[in-house]
């Protein structure tokens, strides 16, 4: 099995056509890996965050309450967790969300990268939706991998051979769609 991590790098450097590839080759695994590397930026960048605030106030680990003012470290840390989940599906950094990070710049490139994965996702998607019945029915049956080419053969009571080509002939179709939608659009990471 790919690391989430050497998927997102190949996605980010390929080509439109390419791209499509990467949503269909691993496309029962798209919205994993999209939300485990959320929840790993999440993480990484509170702690970087955390480790930053206490070197600058030079905290020792100790919190002494100084006002009478009422004080909520977890429900503080689960509001901004919260907020920074949406900012990274979102791509929207407003305010002081990345304060306190040596570099912003690379969260924000990799939030639009998945972004934009989770948008050509949705695309493909449609365009699966776009096939007659069978055809609908057998393509997404192959790609969640609930169905081998055997097993389409079978179903379809042809040899195994048509039915690498009538599965072949589908994902040519969805993907070229797919991949002309990009190309028309000129969708690049980071320009939205």
């Amino acid at each position: 099995m790919e690391a989430k991590a050497n998927i997102i790098r190949k996605y980010a450097e390929a080509k439109p056509e390419s791209k499509v590839d990467i949503i269909c080759k691993y496309y029962p695994q798209i919205d994993g890996i999209i939300n485990a590397r959320i929840a790993g930026m999440k993480y990484i960048i509170w702690e970087e965050i955390e480790k930053n605030r206490k070197a600058d106030h030079g905290d020792l680990g100790v919190r002494v309450q100084s006002s009478n003012g009422y004080s909520d470290p977890t429900g503080k840390e689960g509001c901004f967790r919260a907020d920074l989940e949406n900012a990274i599906r979102c791509c929207d950094f407003s305010g002081d969300i990345l304060d306190g990070l040596e570099h912003p710049e690379k969260i924000i490139e990799e939030a639009h990268i998945l972004k934009e994965m989770k948008e050509i996702q949705h695309l493909y998607n449609l365009q699966i939706a776009c096939l007659m019945g069978e055809e609908r029915c057998l393509f997404e049956k192959y790609l969640n991998k609930e169905m081998n080419l055997t097993d389409i053969a079978s179903s379809c009571g042809i040899e195994y051979h048509s039915a690498v080509k009538k599965i072949t002939k589908i994902r040519d179709y969805v993907n070229r769609e797919v991949t002309e939608i990009l190309e028309v659009t000129s969708c690049q990471v980071g320009t939205n």
